[in-house]
């Protein structure tokens, strides 16, 4: 690049590394993202049904109304995962909050 009184000349040459430059770093970004993406998926299919707070493969699907529960049955955990937006949907049902704490409770008894 060449400054010419207040005008930036390119050369050809120049053009060309910088169209190379930038399909670089396009094919670059869409690996990172590719990659990321592969490397999430993979985290979610081996830690599917993995507690968070014991990290024991221990989960079980419970189904209330629209949601549905994820609950440790490690006996010494019994965590209760919930997926985004899942607590404003119980919160919402009156008669589900029974429901669920029942189903909660009755996991718990011997």
């Amino acid at each position: 690049m060449y400054h010419d009184q207040e005008r930036i000349i390119i050369r050809s040459g120049d053009r060309e590394d910088i169209f190379f430059k930038q399909k670089e770093q396009q094919q670059i970004k869409a690996l990172r993202e590719k990659a990321l993406k592969e490397c999430t998926e993979k985290y979610c299919t081996e830690h599917k049904h993995h507690c968070f707070r014991c990290g024991t493969q221990s989960l079980v699907e419970i189904q209330k109304g629209k949601c549905i529960i994820d609950i440790c049955i490690n006996e010494n955990c019994g965590a209760i995962h919930l997926d985004a937006g899942e607590l404003e949907a119980m919160l919402e049902d009156k008669t589900l909050i029974k429901d669920i704490r029942k189903s909660i409770l009755d996991i718990f008894k011997k």
